[in-house]
C-alpha cells in the first residue's frame, strides 16, 4: 500500500512576492516523494514569513491539524520546518501521536519516535535558531550602520518622497503641500481644516488612504521632513532624505504639535467662528456657551472660560456680524493689493514661515529653562543665536515687503461693493478657511459693555485689529494698514481694563 506525504514549503523573504523560492522547494521536494515511492496528497505552503520571527504560519498550523491523514512529512531542510524549541516540542508530540516519519530533501530522515531521532531533530533546530539569531544580528547591526549614514534603509515610500533605484527623491506635489501645512500649523490653523483641504485636493496616503488627524500629525512630526536621519528615534545627523522644510519650522511645528495645553480637537466640524480665538478682556481666550433667557428662549453667546463678575459675555450672532463685516472688507482689500504685489510674494511667504518658527523656538527654549531642562547659560547661547538669525529674516521680510506697492480701494466702492458678493463670496468660505484667516489676521477682544442699557448690543465693544497694527513700526511700513481702517472710516477704541494699546472698531 502506498504511503501518503505531506509537502511543507516556506520562505522567509520574497521581495519580489514572486513565490519562486516555494516553487523550487516544492519541486525537490516531489523529486523526494518519487525516489521514496510516497504519494503527495497535500502541500501547505508559507511565502515570506520567518519561522523565527514567530509570526503564525497559517499554512504550518494547518497541517498539524492533518496529521492523522498522512505517513509522512516532506520538507527541504529541518530550518524549514521550525527555527523554535517549542515548534519543535509540539511537533514531536504529533509525530509521535500520529505514527509520521519525517524526511528533508537536505538533511535525511527523521524518526521521532526514537530517541535518536529526537536528538538529531533538537541538534539541528539549536543549529538553525543560532543561524537565525546570528544573522538577525548581523542585519541589526547593518541598519544601524545605514541609519547613522542617514541611508534609505527599505520598506514603504513615505510620503513627500518618491523613492528611485532605491534612493530618494522630493515628490514635488505632496512636499509642497507637506510645507504649506508646516506653514499653516505654525499660523495657528487647524489639522482638521488642513485635512479637509487635502482630501479636497485628492492627496493620499503613501497606501492610498484618505489622510486623518493621526497619520497627518506623524507626517508632520517626522524629522526626515527636515533633512534628519533618525536611530531609535533619535536624531543621528544628516539623512540621504532631501529636506522639505528647515529645522527650524520642523522644530517649531513639533513644538505645538506636542503642546499639552493645546487643545486637540479630531473633530473637522468647527461651528463658531470665534472660540479659542478671541480673547475676554481679561487675556483668556472666549468659549461658546448657551444662556437662557427670562422667556424661555435660549441664546448662544461668547463667554469668558474664566468665571466670575466682569469677564464678558456676549451674543454670538451680534459679535460674529461685526467681524464677518470686517474679515471680509479687510480680505477684499488684500485681493485687491494682491493684484500689484510683486513677484517675491511666494518668497516673502516663506521667510515669514521661518520667523514664525524661530519665535516658536525661542518660547518653547523659555519654557524648558523655567522647567530646568536648560540652564540658564545654554538658553542664553542658544537665544542669542537664534535671535540673531530672527533678525536677519525679519530684515529681509521688510526689505522685500517694502518693494510691494499696495493700492488702497475707496471706501465708497468697498462699502457699494460689501452688501453684494464680497459678504457673500466670505460667508459662502467653509468655517475653517474663516476661522483660520480671521486667526492668522487679526487680533480679537471682546470689551465689557459700556454706558447705557445692557440690552442693546455696542458693536465697539468688539475689538478688532490687524496683527501688524504694533506701535514701533514705521510709517512706511503701516501705510497700507492705516490707509485701510482709515478708508473704514474706523472710530477710536475705549479703553480696555488691562490698558492694552488703542484700536478701532467697525461699527455695525
Amino acid at each position: 500500500m502506498t504511503k501518503k506525504a505531506f509537502i511543507y514549503c516556506r520562505i522567509s523573504e520574497d521581495r519580489g512576492g514572486e513565490g519562486l523560492g516555494v516553487a523550487r522547494q516544492l519541486e525537490d521536494c516531489r523529486k523526494l516523494a518519487l525516489q521514496l515511492g510516497l504519494e503527495v496528497v497535500s502541500i501547505f505552503t508559507d511565502n515570506d514569513i520567518s519561522a523565527y520571527s514567530g509570526k503564525r504560519r497559517p499554512g504550518y498550523r494547518t497541517m498539524l491539524t492533518k496529521l492523522h491523514e498522512c505517513d509522512w512529512v516532506l520538507a527541504w531542510h529541518s530550518d524549514r520546518l521550525h527555527r523554535s524549541p517549542l515548534e519543535l516540542e509540539e511537533y514531536i508530540q504529533l509525530c509521535q501521536q500520529n505514527g509520521v516519519l519525517t524526511h528533508m530533501v537536505k538533511g535525511g530522515e527523521w524518526d521521532l519516535a526514537t530517541p535518536e531521532g529526537m536528538l538529531r531533530a533538537g541538534l539541528l533546530g539549536q543549529v538553525a535558531r543560532f543561524e537565525s539569531a546570528h544573522k538577525s544580528e548581523r542585519i541589526k547591526r547593518k541598519m544601524e550602520e545605514k541609519a547613522l549614514k542617514g541611508e534609505y534603509l527599505g520598506g514603504g515610500r513615505p510620503f513627500g518622497w518618491d523613492i528611485l533605484e532605491r534612493k530618494p527623491v522630493v515628490n514635488q506635489v505632496e512636499a509642497d503641500a507637506l510645507a504649506r501645512a508646516c506653514a499653516a500649523v505654525l499660523a495657528g490653523r487647524s489639522l482638521g481644516s488642513i485635512i479637509r483641504e487635502w482630501d479636497e485636493a485628492g492627496l493620499r496616503s503613501t497606501m492610498g488612504n484618505v489622510i486623518e488627524y493621526s497619520q497627518l500629525t506623524a507626517i508632520l512630526k517626522r524629522p526626515r521632513n527636515a533633512g534628519i536621519a533618525t536611530l531609535r528615534g533619535e536624531p543621528v545627523g544628516p539623512s540621504e532624505f532631501p529636506a522639505i522644510v528647515s529645522e527650524n519650522v520642523w522644530r517649531a511645528v513639533c513644538g505645538i504639535l506636542t503642546d499639552p495645553s493645546r487643545r486637540r480637537s479630531q473633530s473637522n466640524k468647527a461651528v463658531h467662528l470665534l472660540t479659542g480665538i478671541a480673547r475676554c478682556h481679561c487675556g483668556e481666550f472666549v468659549r461658546a456657551n448657551t444662556v437662557h433667557g427670562r422667556n424661555g428662549k435660549t441664546h448662544k453667546v461668547y463667554r469668558c472660560v474664566v468665571k466670575g463678575a466682569g469677564h464678558v459675555g456676549k451674543r454670538i450672532e451680534y459679535v460674529d456680524d461685526v467681524v464677518n463685516k470686517w474679515a471680509a472688507a479687510y480680505r477684499h482689500i488684500v485681493a485687491h493689493s494682491a493684484q500689484s504685489a510683486p513677484s517675491n510674494s511666494e518668497e516673502i511667504a516663506a521667510l515669514t514661515t521661518e520667523a514664525s518658527a524661530m519665535r516658536r523656538r525661542l518660547d518653547d527654549a523659555a519654557a524648558e529653562a523655567a522647567d530646568g531642562v536648560l540652564t540658564m547659560s545654554q538658553l542664553r547661547t542658544f537665544t542669542e543665536r537664534l535671535r540673531k538669525n530672527l533678525e536677519t529674516v525679519e530684515a529681509q521680510i521688510t526689505e522685500l515687503t517694502l518693494q510691494a506697492a499696495t493700492p488702497t480701494v475707496g471706501a465708497q466702492q468697498l462699502f457699494t461693493e460689501m452688501a453684494g458678493p464680497v459678504r457673500a463670496e466670505w460667508l459662502g468660505l467653509h468655517i475653517d478657511e474663516r476661522r483660520d484667516f480671521v486667526r492668522a489676521t487679526f487680533d480679537i477682544t471682546l470689551l465689557p459693555h459700556g454706558q447705557g442699557t445692557t440690552k442693546v448690543f455696542q458693536p465697539a465693544t468688539v475689538q478688532i485689529y490687524p496683527k501688524g497694527y504694533k506701535p514701533g513700526k514705521s510709517q512706511e511700513e503701516l501705510r497700507e494698514i492705516r490707509a485701510t481702517f482709515e478708508a473704514l472710516k474706523p472710530q477710536p477704541r475705549p479703553e480696555s481694563l488691562t490698558g492694552a494699546r488703542s484700536s478701532v472698531s467697525l461699527t455695525s
